[in-house]
């Protein structure tokens, strides 16, 4: 079974990030473990809205686009679990390395004109810290 860490937070409930999970479920059988760095209320990108409506920030927020998230996915019939994790979404990849492997880490941005991951290089900065390739999705705006 090939096990992925995904990481996102506001683009857990895209397209995008739902049909390349499903592309790789459909391709083998495949776990995915949702990693939601548990941001700060004002951290949140207040410009950026999802196709379904506006992004709802802090712990409830992130939990509920957990939830749908592992819904979705187990719902087209892969393995998914998933938690927050630290707020630092460098410091969440790391912490959860140690717990468990993995075959690959999916990050999933914001657009870049909205995304303080892709400011921060945050993929870039990921692949440097582990020893598993990462994959970039971008989510299209809203």
């Amino acid at each position: 079974m090939r096990r992925y860490l995904v990481i996102a937070n506001q683009t857990l409930a895209t397209h995008q990030l739902r049909q390349e999970l499903l592309l790789r479920a459909e391709s083998e059988p495949s776990l995915f473990h949702f990693l939601v760095p548990n941001t700060e209320d004002e951290d949140y990108s207040v410009d950026w809205i999802e196709n379904d409506g506006a992004v709802e920030p802090g712990r409830a927020g992130a939990e509920a686009r957990l939830k749908f998230a592992l819904t979705s996915v187990r719902a087209a019939g892969a393995s998914a679990l998933g938690a927050l994790g630290d707020p630092d979404p460098l410091r969440a990849v790391e912490l959860q390395m140690q717990c468990s492997n993995y075959d690959e880490i999916i990050v999933s941005l914001l657009p870049e004109k909205s995304s303080r991951w892709f400011t921060a290089d945050l993929p870039n900065r990921i692949s440097r810290s582990v020893q598993v390739s990462v994959t970039t999705i971008i989510a299209k705006d809203g």
